[in-house]
């Protein structure tokens, strides 16, 4: 049994599912219906979290999910496939939140440790 500390939690838009981002350095996926099992078959991995309360966020139309990393990176999943499909720099701190904008998908803010936000497209 694996015990992490899950700090940000979002529930996908169009499947039964939601994520957490685990302390373990991955995002796990859970059903959103009773038992709320954790897919033990697929998980987001690849940023880090050393320590911060990083935040998440799932694309309007599902199709990916994003993270800020503790190196300053920004990771973009393909839900479906779970491997990641880019990460660029975002900050020289650690990228504690990210967002999806709501009507155009190719649009993400982020903020960082330092307290700066930036707008990506």
């Amino acid at each position: 049994m694996e015990t992490y500390i899950c700090t940000c939690v979002k529930e996908h838009p169009s499947t039964h599912n939601f994520v957490a981002q685990s302390s373990g350095d991955y995002v796990a996926i859970f059903s959103s219906k009773p038992s709320y099992k954790l897919n033990r078959k697929k998980r987001f991995s690849g940023h880090r979290v050393a320590g911060f309360n990083l935040g998440l966020d799932i694309s309007p139309d599902g199709s990916l999910l994003a993270s800020g990393s503790s190196d300053g990176m920004i990771y973009y999943w393909n839900w479906n496939s779970g491997y990641v499909l880019k990460s660029v720099k975002g900050h020289g701190k650690a990228t504690m939140d990210v967002k999806f904008h709501p009507v155009l998908p190719s649009t993400v803010a982020s903020c960082s440790w330092a307290g700066d936000i930036k707008v990506w497209q």
